[in-house]
């Protein structure tokens, strides 16, 4: 006997008012401009931008809370290097554990 389930993909969004950004994910594999693009698509969206350890927790926040829709596969976030080798979070810990940049 085969067992068959119905799985529909949730979307999980959170706005944090204190820092002025929403954050969603439905948790879709796409490229990195396939992504821009469905960002841009949106009403005033693009990928997160960590401009301050502020921000930066709200990201640690809505990924912990979007792990479910994520699992170990990450998101895209938009970046620029200073310094091409020396990449960190705004506060200065370690940039590891981060699936995708752009220089």
């Amino acid at each position: 006997m085969l067992l068959a389930r119905q799985v529909m993909c949730a979307e999980i969004s959170q706005c944090y008012n204190d820092v002025g950004i929403c954050l969603l994910t439905n948790g879709s594999q796409l490229t990195q401009s396939a992504a821009e693009r469905v960002c841009q698509q949106r009403s005033n969206s693009f990928l997160p931008r960590v401009t301050d350890s502020n921000i930066q927790h709200k990201l640690a926040l809505f990924r912990s809370r979007a792990n479910s829709l994520l699992g170990n596969d990450g998101f895209w976030i938009d970046v620029r290097a200073v310094d091409i080798g020396s990449w960190h979070w705004i506060d200065n810990s370690s940039f590891a554990g981060l699936f995708a940049v752009r220089g």
